[in-house]
């Protein structure tokens, strides 16, 4: 029989995609209004509109079994956003105001919609231009969120 639904770790990354950073894009009690909110692709690709947040699944850390009879798995999977910001003043301010902002708009549920224990964020990177003509100033925010699911159903958080 072919498996139905979705994994786990797809729910988490909608809820981040369609829930969590779109509170960016309204603006309301933020500093940074969002334009463009994109999952990576396999491909290259081109942002033409600035605010931008790109979504990088980066890996899965698994738990041992239980010793105990338990029949589920733990895992903490690392998700990079990585922030664009084109300025050509206060970068550092902008760029630091736009890590907070994300911070907060992510961590408005820490359960991503029932699929998770828990969220936070682990490491923000800033990476600023290196010459004049270069008005991009990024940064890498690193989120770790913790589920769980059945050893034999990763469709399902329990």
């Amino acid at each position: 029989m072919p498996p139905s639904g979705s994994p786990v770790k797809e729910a988490i990354l909608d809820d981040l995609q369609d829930t969590a950073l779109p509170l960016l894009v309204a603006g309301a009690n933020y500093y940074t209004t969002v334009e463009k909110i994109q999952r990576i692709d396999a491909g290259p690709m081109e942002l033409k509109m600035f605010p931008a947040i790109v979504i990088v699944p980066l890996s899965t850390d698994y738990d041992r079994e239980g010793t105990e009879g338990t029949l589920t798995l733990a895992a903490a999977y690392r998700i990079q956003l990585t922030l664009f910001l084109r300025t050509r003043t206060d970068a550092a301010s902008k760029i630091e105001r736009f890590i907070r902002d994300v911070h907060k708009a992510v961590l408005i549920d820490r359960y991503r919609n029932a699929n998770a224990l828990n969220t936070r964020v682990v490491s923000d990177e800033v990476f600023y231009p290196t010459e004049d003509d270069e008005p991009y100033t990024t940064a890498n925010v690193i989120l770790e969120v913790d589920y769980r699911t059945s050893w034999d159903d990763l469709n399902s958080p329990t």
